[in-house]
């Protein structure tokens, strides 16, 4: 009976082959800027997701194992995603099977029927696994090298011919021409400083109106957030951020999850975070309902988030159990009464009382909707950046 059922897991997966799941490029600030190695080859950084960490353990893109998607590396593995089913498998050479539900949230021999330790995640789309499980599954090694520009995750296999010292070494010219590609492609752009004109020496210096305050410098970076507790527009939401291609937060509370679970799959193939709304009265509240919502987006997409939009004076306590909350510098919610200019104007305004990186607040009605368009191209006119607004960068 074992077999059989063996036989028919291996049959549903292989018949899956042809549903890979393609990988959604990630991005992570320049301090953690991961590489990853396979034997001797250096994978690209621009366009494919990076390592991250999540609950202390380091995970990869499950792709990086399957030599015919990535590096051409063979480390005698492939590998198959079905998504509606929510199962990641990896197929060694040697009658091996390590599969992934995403549903269950765990792993397992499928050779054998045993759970291992381990479950794996999903980022903006993309299936990762704990690179530790499967190198020890497949009798794989792999090493996390800190290096100036950040980390090189190698993964080996009996083909690596250099040392972890040696490859870093042969390597430098190659990583640091792909971290100077990757630093440039996702660098803001600088705000062009006005040329200073030396006083008129018959006049004498200018002399500041006593009403004109210095103003701090602008900043150059915004990330999106869309609450959701009203939905009624954000179709008509999302077809502008795809058009402007850009991407945002998007917090649901329990309730609304349930109502969006067909635009859910959208917002997470377009390369959007979805996040929790969760804004209870007291921490005990919040954190009973950021766990209903994990429950349900598990149940609805095979994934949670540990993105939150939650009460202010919350915040730092979650923080330490974990949860990424949403630092709202500037509520962008338009009214009813707003026209595009005076709307754009004041969030032009807002932001530049801010410095560095600033979190806008909209949300998902009719007037958002409406003012979207031009406050976006406002924001590009102005030299402001709106980045994605990933994990690792909130």
């Amino acid at each position: 009976m074992k077999q059989n059922r063996v036989l028919r897991f291996l049959c549903a997966v292989l018949c899956a082959l042809a549903i890979l799941l393609p990988s959604a490029p990630s991005a992570q600030a320049a301090g953690d800027v991961y590489f990853t190695a396979i034997n001797d080859s250096l994978l690209e950084l621009l366009n494919r997701p990076m390592p991250l960490w999540s609950g202390g353990v380091l995970y990869v893109p499950y792709d990086v194992f399957d030599g015919n998607n990535t590096s051409g590396v063979d480390l005698g593995i492939t590998s198959s995603y079905n998504r509606e089913a929510g199962i990641l498998a990896l197929f060694g050479n040697l009658q091996q099977a390590l599969a992934f539900d995403f549903n269950r949230g765990i792993c397992y021999d499928a050779i054998t029927d045993t759970q291992l330790s381990g479950k794996p995640i999903l980022r903006n789309g993309t299936p990762y696994v704990p690179v530790s499980t499967v190198c020890s599954f497949f009798g794989l090694t792999y090493s996390t090298i800190s290096i100036s520009q950040g980390y090189v995750v190698r993964i080996k296999n009996d083909g690596a011919v250099l040392s972890d010292g040696m490859f870093v070494d042969a390597a430098s010219g190659l990583i640091e021409r792909r971290y100077r590609e990757y630093t440039q492609a996702n660098q803001p752009p600088t705000p062009v400083t006005p040329e200073v004109v030396p006083p008129d020496e018959t006049t004498g210096p200018t002399v500041p109106d006593v009403d004109e305050e210095p103003t701090e410098e602008n900043v150059t970076t915004v990330y999106l957030g869309i609450r959701c507790d009203e939905t009624g527009s954000l179709e008509s939401i999302l077809d502008t951020l795809d058009v402007q291609n850009k991407k945002a937060a998007f917090f649901f509370s329990p309730e609304a999850l349930e109502r969006q679970d067909d635009l859910l799959y959208r917002i997470l193939a377009q390369g959007h975070t979805v996040g929790l709304l969760a804004e209870g009265a007291t921490l005990a509240q919040t954190q009973q309902m950021l766990q209903e919502g994990n429950q349900i987006l598990r149940k609805l997409t095979y994934t949670t988030t540990q993105v939150a939009l939650v009460p202010r004076a919350q915040r730092a306590q979650l923080d330490e159990l974990g949860w990424i909350c949403w630092r709202e510098t500037v509520n962008g919610v338009p009214d009813e009464t707003d026209s595009g200019s005076s709307y754009t104007d004041a969030i032009v305004r807002k932001l530049g009382k801010t410095r560095y990186s600033a979190y806008l607040t909209l949300d998902a009605g009719e007037n958002t909707a409406r003012m979207l368009t031009a406050l976006l191209t406002t924001l590009r006119s102005e030299g402001y950046a709106v980045n994605v607004p990933l994990e690792v960068r909130l």
